[in-house]
Parts: C-alpha cells; structure tokens; sequence
C-alpha cells in the first residue's frame, strides 16, 4: 500500500497526467459538437459527396439518446485508448529518464512489485479519468444532438440508465488495457518516446490491416476494444459515413472480447514485471 500511494501521488503531481485528460476531454467535445453542427448541412449534400438521407441517419444513430450512450464509450475507448496509450508509456518511462527505478530497486524495492504497483496506480487513476470522460461525453453529445435539431428524447430511459455501470466498466478496461500495452512496451524499450512512439504505431497499424485480414485483426488488442464497447442492438462506434454494417463484420461476441482485453492486459503486465527483473540497472 506504501507503494501504490507513493505511485499515486508521483502520478497525480505530474502536470503530463492533467494535461493528457484536458487535451482528450477537448479533442472529444469538438468531436461530437463538429458532427452535430454538420448534421443540416451533410443533409444538404449529394449523396455522392458523401451527404443524404443515409448520412444524416448515421449521425442520427450517433448523436440519438438512448443509443448515444454507447457511441460515448465507443469514442472514449477508440480515440481515448491513443491518450491512455500516452498516459501508461509516460508513467513507465518517464522513471528511467529520472534514475527513479535504480533508485527504487537500490533500496532493496522489489523489482516486480515495483512495477506492479506502478502499473496498478495507472489503472486507478485511469478509473476518474473515464467518469470525468464520460459526463463530457455525455454532456456534449447531448448538446451536439441538440445544435442538429435531434433532442435529448430517451436520454432518460430506464432500461438505458440501468445499462449505464457495466458500460462505465467496460469503457475502464478497454482504457486500462491500452494504457497497460503503452506501458509494456515503454519498459521493454526503457523510454517514453518509444512506448510512445511503437504503442502509437501498433494502433494504427492494426486499423490499416483491418482492411485487408479483418477476420483476424478482430481478435488483436485495439479491435477487441471496438466489440467489447459495443451495445447488442446499436450502432455503437459508428462512424459518420455510415459503416455500421462493416464494423459488425470485424467484431466479436462481447464476452469474447471482455476475456481477450483482461488476456492483453494480464500479459502486459506480466510482460512489464519480467521485463524490469531481467533489465541490468545496476551499472
């Protein structure tokens, strides 16, 4: 418990934690703002040019209460997964730029126990993270469904509301398991740029060959997070141009994909403890 209070306060003082979230939360609310206000105009548009009927019911199945609930979670999972990315390769990293793990480990820390806790401090506070994200989420899809002249009707639903904690979980571990591979990688390569830089690359990677083996990226760790953020039923993480049908095609069964992010995220952390045990920091 030392430890992991330690870990928490280090990582709550670092101006990189605050200004991760504050960069996130603005990057998600002109999101859905910037759909909402764009929802008369694409109706406008040919449909050749990418507007019409069909585009305005994708925003609609976007921005439409209940079903937004989950487009929320499914853009803080997606987009939010790069700045947890971000927030675990920082938090790894950024100790062995400061000689902080030779510190630790010269004053008889256990290596493993170390880097577990450190990597446990990540997850929690990665728990008021999604909260704060998901009340802006919520907030600004609602004001977004507003400026396109859709309403909030059935923001309120029971059945939707009742929904709502395991769908907060979900969003949480779709965010700890990327936070957790951004944080593997930055201890395997011993710097923050590179569980930047490789963390970063790996995402877009897996996005650009979903096009081409999608029957198999679905099952690798960013994909999974896109099944596992998705409600039965729903659009959720749909994209404006209407892609509802192809992102059914590349997804899994969501108690698949629950098991497969709690996989990546155990192996990351296995990952990260043998990693530092075997790591000469003693010279």
């Amino acid at each position: 418990m030392r430890l992991l209070g330690g870990e928490l306060r280090k990582l709550v003082k670092r101006p990189a934690t605050w200004i991760t979230l504050g960069i996130f939360l603005g990057v998600l609310v002109l999101l859905f703002l910037a759909v909402g206000a764009s929802y008369q105009t694409i109706g406008r548009a040919p449909a050749g040019q990418g507007g019409g009927p069909e585009a305005q019911a994708a925003i609609r199945s976007l921005l439409a209460f209940p079903g937004a609930y989950a487009s929320v979670a499914s853009f803080i999972g997606s987009i939010g997964g790069l700045f947890a990315i971000v927030f675990g390769a920082s938090a790894a990293g950024s100790d062995w730029g400061w000689g902080m793990i030779r510190v630790a480990v010269s004053r008889g820390e256990s290596r493993g126990r170390y880097i577990l806790g450190k990597l446990v401090a990540v997850a929690l506070l990665l728990v008021p993270g999604a909260i704060a994200a998901f009340v802006v989420g919520v907030v600004a899809v609602a004001l977004a469904a507003t400026i396109a002249g859709l309403g909030t009707a059935g923001m309120g639903s029971p059945d939707a509301v009742g929904t709502l904690p395991w769908l907060a979980v979900r969003t949480w571990l779709a965010l700890v398991e990327q936070a957790a591979i951004g944080f593997a990688i930055a201890t395997l390569a011993r710097s923050q740029l590179a569980g930047l830089g490789v963390g970063i690359g790996i995402y877009f990677v897996e996005s650009f060959a979903a096009g081409f083996w999608p029957e198999w990226v679905r099952y690798l760790p960013f994909s999974v997070v896109t099944s596992l953020l998705r409600e039965p039923g729903t659009a959720g993480g749909v994209d404006v141009n209407g892609s509802a049908g192809a992102l059914a095609s590349t997804t899994v069964d969501q108690t698949t994909a629950l098991l497969l992010v709690l996989a990546y995220l155990i192996a990351s952390a296995i990952v990260s403890a043998i990693a530092l045990e075997r790591a000469d920091i003693t010279g």
